[in-house]
């Protein structure tokens, strides 16, 4: 299946009464997991002491070199730690290993637990293996992923998925909820229904239609309407989680002030952060020559620096998206580098202007006043809380002077943040405690002791002329 635009739900009827913390995770995590609760009697654990050494016997064979087959991870003898259990995080994008990189702090410090990368195929997927040499991470070429066995695959993507031998699968989103509609050219919409992307049963069913994924992470209850009409077979594995990507920013912007002055914001400058989506919907697409007008149409206490989302340089290249944008760079408007994560800016900005990527969504969600460049209404779930906030944000026009126009953003500002409150994420700052909670009940250990809670994230580093 090919990868399709970031996902995005989010339905109006009446949200179910919040209950307390454990109560909602009794209700949303153990009914999704029915295949877990009958594990203990279908599941052969090897990694187990009691198992049989299946190593290779090697003798000294002086005709012919012999092949040795490389060991396994946790395999007796070989491991330093003895990690108890083997987690698969199936990267299939840069966009998507950076919500990957938002659970990881969750598991990762813990010894029983061994976490294992590859790069699942993807026509996005360019800087994917860079970015993973970036982190030091454990890397297995997806060819070895799919011959391996695994007690959980975790992924932020959907396609592919299936094809890993897990015990256990976890899908979370790589967007503000699930917003876009599949394109109208996609397969999915040959019966003239354009169906929310990522809830849906092309993504959440297996070939029998049985569904693929044992929790399905949903950061408001909102997107349960709409996974009840699209895919209802899924929604026993729903798990109403919040928004680990929200909660994090929102843990940045104590450090408001560090990321300032790491992107060089002088004392009192106004910081205009500028986001794209990818395609030809995009703000790069449809307004590139107006970003070169920024500087100019601003006063001289005011800075603006973009960000694009990763599937621009992973669609052209980094060298294109660099060489491609060395106008905008020349006349004055900074440029994130690839790879970089975006909130540090999102944190340090005074406003923002977007299109109806996520970045907008989640800067209202933070309180930071949002202009949008365009609306691509067509693309867009009307129901979600993207169409909501565009419904209460000014558009962009480029024939009247900038300087009042982000002045209407900061007045609507209120309004855009009543609505990012209250339909961004139902359990705002609790995703930490519930997502580690179900990692856990998934792997059948017990949680750590220490508390589960976000690490801030690096300051991006803009592009540099070499």
């Amino acid at each position: 299946m090919q990868q399709s635009p970031s996902p995005t739900p989010e339905s109006g009827p009446a949200r179910p009464t919040r209950r307390p913390f454990n109560l909602h995770v009794a209700r949303r995590v153990q009914p999704g997991f029915r295949r877990f609760r009958d594990l203990a009697t279908t599941r052969t654990d090897t990694r187990t002491d009691t198992r049989t050494d299946t190593r290779p016997d090697i003798r000294i064979a002086p005709a012919e070199p012999v092949e040795v087959a490389a060991p396994e991870i946790g395999r007796e003898g070989w491991s330093s730690f003895g990690p108890q259990r083997d987690v698969l995080f199936g990267v299939h994008t840069v966009t998507s290993l950076a919500r990957l990189e938002d659970l990881s702090p969750l598991v990762e410090q813990d010894p029983r637990v061994q976490l294992i990368y590859t790069a699942v195929p993807d026509l996005l997927g360019h800087g994917v293996p860079e970015a993973l040499r970036d982190l030091d991470v454990l890397t297995i070429p997806w060819e070895e992923a799919v011959t391996r066995e695994f007690d959980l695959a975790v992924s932020s993507s959907l396609h592919r998925m299936e094809d890993i031998r897990a015990s256990r699968r976890f899908a979370a989103p790589h967007g503000a909820g699930y917003n876009k509609l599949w394109p109208a050219w996609s397969p999915m919409c040959a019966g003239g229904e354009r169906q929310v992307y990522g809830l849906d049963s092309w993504s959440l069913l297996d070939e029998v239609g049985n569904p693929i994924f044992d929790a399905v992470v949903l950061p408001h209850y909102d997107h349960l309407t709409t996974l009840t009409k699209q895919c209802p077979q899924a929604v026993p594995y729903a798990l109403v989680g919040g928004d680990p990507c929200h909660d994090r920013l929102l843990h940045c912007l104590d450090k408001r002030d560090w990321y300032r002055s790491e992107l060089g914001v002088r004392s009192g400058q106004v910081l205009v952060a500028v986001a794209s989506t990818w395609g030809d919907r995009s703000l790069v697409s449809q307004h590139l020559d107006y970003l070169t007008r920024l500087p100019a149409e601003l006063p001289a206490d005011h800075r603006v620096i973009a960000t694009v989302h990763p599937g621009v340089w992973a669609k052209h290249g980094t060298r294109a998206v660099r060489g491609w944008l060395r106008r905008m760079r020349d006349v004055g408007v900074d440029l994130v580098d690839a790879r970089e994560d975006w909130r540090g800016l999102i944190a340090a900005a005074d406003v923002v202007l977007a299109d109806h990527s996520s970045l907008g969504v989640y800067a209202a969600g933070v309180g930071r006043p949002l202009i949008l460049s365009h609306y691509a209404a067509g693309e867009v779930d009307p129901d979600s809380v993207l169409a909501d906030l565009a419904r209460r944000s000014p558009v962009l026009d480029p024939a009247r002077p900038l300087l009042g126009q982000l002045e209407e953003a900061r007045k609507a500002q209120p309004a855009q943040w009543e609505v990012a409150q209250r339909r961004l994420a139902s359990l705002p700052g609790l995703s930490a405690q519930v997502i580690r909670q179900a990692f856990y009940r998934l792997l059948e250990l017990p949680e750590p002791a220490a508390g589960a809670e976000w690490p801030s994230v690096p300051a991006p580093r803009l592009v540099v002329d070499r």
